[in-house]
């Protein structure tokens, strides 16, 4: 079972969105695949990367993938490098997370975000139903 996926990245500090998709359930060793839509800046434009972040229950935040689509070069982290496959569609200017075989430890909230290169942070993410975040990294 599978937590919800929303994630929204807002205009105050940037008109860049970001949007993640998928079903808010699944099955235990069903592969998941989640889709998240970028809106305002193409996703090859090399001032950005993407990174995938979960959080689990009662957990911190987890980083699973940061992508340079301008590149085609992605980092999966190393706890999640047989669990999870990444890709980047320009074309519909949206990225993808594919869990595989999900077990009961990969039960949480998967979410998106964009990272403006050069500035060393992470802009306005919300992960879920009201839950929203600013990060600084």
């Amino acid at each position: 079972m599978f937590t919800g996926v929303t994630a929204h990245l807002s205009g105050a500090l940037s008109q860049v969105q970001t949007e993640a998709s998928g079903p808010t359930l699944g099955k235990v060793s069903e592969s998941l695949t989640l889709t998240c839509h970028i809106s305002g800046v193409p996703i090859t434009d090399s001032s950005y990367a993407w990174d995938w972040i979960r959080q689990t229950p009662g957990r911190h935040l987890q980083h699973i993938v940061l992508q340079y689509p301008f590149t085609g070069l992605q980092h999966i982290a190393s706890s999640f490098q047989t669990q999870v496959s990444s890709s980047a569609d320009p074309s519909r200017n949206q990225l993808s997370l594919e869990v595989l075989s999900p077990s009961a430890a990969d039960v949480a909230t998967y979410f998106c975000s964009s990272r403006e290169l050069g500035k060393g942070r992470v802009l306005e993410t919300q992960a879920g139903p009201g839950q929203k975040r600013k990060e600084g990294v």
